[in-house]
């Protein structure tokens, strides 16, 4: 185990991602980040004892895909670590594929999770990965909120590389000698969170005089901090319901009450919410405006009655 590792290694057990005798599926595409995690958490067993399985996901949409697998079982044999490949030939071609995939692939790990009766799913998001999703969260118009929008731990998932740097991580791999699978779709910009990563950011570095991910990171822990504030102020059971109350809302400053409608929303299914949505719905609020409706996407209408904010669906 080298320093890097003992570092992650330190760090995973203080805050909780780990512990002797986890039983651990990690999500391993080959990529530098999930090829850095298994070889970690493989080290990892040098102090204490962990069950390792990996699962490999072949979405059947690269030609590389075929390649990728028999590079990953083969590697399953050097290492004496279980693996499980999950295939699929239903994604290609579909509207929102990358959300049908991030989908399938975790019913898949929560699926082998639960056969093999294991405890955590480690993934390998890192820095980079972080800052990309806070990026896209603003220029999509989320709250301060949504600037932490990855957890380290909400189990069963663990990130133990969520504050780490993907070129630390690559170095890392240099310097063990072990290889990685590259993804070439990665470099195309089809998608937006490739535009993000492959032009907006290289902007914003330069704008930034460096240190970009530092600054976000900071961000980062700010919106945790407003998370635990809202928390702490904002019993659940205001939110986890079906009739959210004027009262409630109108209870706290607009900060926290924008984040009680959209907790609200989100508890009763409604994940396409915008900015303008919940503003919208805390202005009716706040007049005490009764008989009001707000149109949402696939027939979804938001309702004040007698005080009262009701979801159902628009005649």
């Amino acid at each position: 185990m080298n320093r890097f590792c003992y570092d992650i290694f330190k760090s995973s057990l203080a805050e909780g991602l780990i512990q002797p005798h986890d039983k651990i599926i990690i999500s391993l595409s080959g990529g530098i980040d999930s090829m850095s995690l298994s070889c970690l958490l493989s080290d990892f067993r040098e102090k204490i004892e962990l069950d390792l399985h990996w699962v490999h996901f072949n979405h059947g949409l690269r030609p590389e895909s075929v390649g990728e697998a028999l590079f990953i079982s083969e590697l399953s044999h050097q290492k004496g670590i279980p693996v499980t490949i999950v295939k699929t030939d239903r994604l290609s071609g579909h509207k929102g594929m990358q959300n049908q995939a991030r989908d399938w692939r975790y019913e898949n790990l929560e699926r082998t999770r639960q056969e093999l009766g294991f405890d955590k799913i480690a993934l390998g998001h890192h820095l980079n990965d972080l800052v990309e999703t806070q990026i896209w969260r603003l220029v999509r118009g989320g709250s301060l909120f949504s600037f932490n929008p990855i957890l380290k731990k909400n189990l069963p998932y663990i990130r133990p590389l969520l504050h780490i740097p993907k070129l630390e991580l690559e170095s890392y791999l240099k310097e063990i000698g072990q290889a990685w699978c590259e993804d070439a779709s990665n470099t195309e910009n089809d998608y937006t969170r490739n535009l993000i990563r492959n032009q907006l950011i290289p902007i914003m570095q330069t704008c930034a005089g460096g240190k970009l991910e530092e600054k976000l990171l900071a961000l980062d822990h700010d919106a945790r901090l407003l998370k635990a504030l809202f928390q702490e102020s904002v019993p659940s059971e205001q939110f986890e319901c079906d009739r959210l109350a004027y009262s409630d809302i109108n209870a706290y400053p607009p900060l926290l009450a924008c984040e009680l409608i959209h907790r609200y929303l989100l508890h009763n299914g409604q994940t396409e919410i915008n900015r303008n949505n919940i503003e919208l719905i805390l202005k009716q609020v706040q007049s005490n405006r009764g008989n009001w409706s707000i149109n949402l996407k696939d027939g979804v209408q938001i309702s004040g009655r007698h005080k009262t904010i009701t979801i159902g669906k628009s005649s």
